[in-house]
């Protein structure tokens, strides 16, 4: 049984991980630590510090699931107690952090795992088993797109008041899946983050391009101006012989009409409480995966296992904090290249 400590009990705790660890046989949440929580709201314990908790507690691993500015004092402070670490994205706010904390980590002999747990949706691992087939072939060329009505509920609480709201805190979930999906690293990025009329309000547009090898590129919209329909995350992935098109959000989708080309009539019925993703090869749509409406539990339970699997058998859990450095500089290269309004060579 793995005991594991929660620091940060917000959104991110209720919502994602005490969800995804009840899904665990071999999992033990022996408590929890955040200054505004409510303990009552709790079925384990919730102490006054973090060291208290850790002092107390003796996990194996510590959760933080804090806002960002508190991952790397929190991350190094469960590495310098024995815990391995599980930390919710982004990694840290800065680059020599990161490293900082991926040394230290060497050093006591625990492992950083950070929650890229888009990789681990259902929808995503079959788009990404699908690359390299013969029904798909080589990919080429990707597509994300978000379009994502913003309100006062939305932007309520620290990320809302985040200049970067929008990049660190969702791109970099799209950044990964690029890596994820090309299997490599990016050789350019460009993007721009227009403001409008609001200069020092929150990046609420991104448009992101990144070069690959082989001419290869990744298109990324994530448009938080939209005032229309709300679409999480969708995603088309171009192959030399077929296309995998992903859509993160459940719906219950009856389709009719006429197809192009044949002309001939069609009625699908589609239940995806979570997400679905689709072969497509012309007029021919399979689908080959969808995700339970828990998504993101889901996702985190998978990773996590994952991750207790690679401490049982001495091996690099996926999403390490080494790989994850590389997401992290990605979306600092973003800002970067928005500032400077021109691409940015990273190889």
């Amino acid at each position: 049984m793995y005991k594991i400590a929660i620091a940060g009990l917000g959104e991110a705790a209720k919502k994602i991980h005490i969800p995804a660890y009840s899904k665990l046989p071999n999992v033990e949440i022996v408590g929890g630590y955040d200054p505004y929580a409510t303990k009552s709201e709790f079925s384990f314990p919730v102490y006054d510090s973090l060291e208290e908790l850790l002092n107390e507690t003796r996990p194996d691993i510590l959760t933080v699931a804090t806002p960002t500015d508190f991952h790397f004092e929190q991350t190094k402070l469960g590495l310098e107690s024995g815990c391995h670490v599980f930390c919710e994205k982004p990694f840290t706010v800065r680059i020599d952090e990161a490293e900082e904390i991926i040394a230290l980590a060497k050093s006591v002999d625990r492992q950083v795992v950070i929650n890229q747990e888009f990789r681990f949706m259902n929808i995503h691992k079959a788009a990404k088993e699908k690359i390299n087939t013969a029904d798909f072939g080589e990919l080429l060329f990707l597509t994300a797109h978000q379009t994502f009505y913003v309100s006062d509920e939305t932007e309520a609480g620290w990320r809302g008041d985040d200049v970067q709201r929008t990049c660190k805190e969702f791109g970099i979930h799209v950044l990964d899946l690029c890596r994820y999906f090309f299997d490599e690293e990016p050789t350019s990025i460009y993007a721009r983050f227009p403001k409008g009329n609001n200069p020092n309000g929150p990046d609420h547009l991104n448009l992101i391009q990144l070069e690959f090898s082989g001419d290869r590129v990744a298109h990324i919209i994530l448009d938080r101006y939209s005032k229309g329909r709300h679409r999480y995350l969708d995603m088309r992935l171009d192959g030399s012989e077929g296309t995998v098109e992903t859509s993160l959000g459940g719906n219950i989708e009856l389709k009719g009409g006429i197809k192009g080309g044949t002309r001939k009539p069609y009625i699908n019925l589609d239940v995806s409480l979570g997400g679905n993703a689709f072969l497509h090869k012309g007029e021919k749509a399979t689908k080959i995966a969808s995700d339970p409406l828990d998504l993101f539990p889901n996702a985190t339970s998978h990773l996590l296992k994952l991750f207790l699997d690679a401490l049982e058998q001495g091996a690099t859990p996926p999403c390490s904090a080494e790989d994850n450095l590389k997401t992290l500089a990605l979306m600092h290269a973003a800002y970067q290249s928005n500032e400077r309004k021109g691409p940015i060579k990273l190889v």
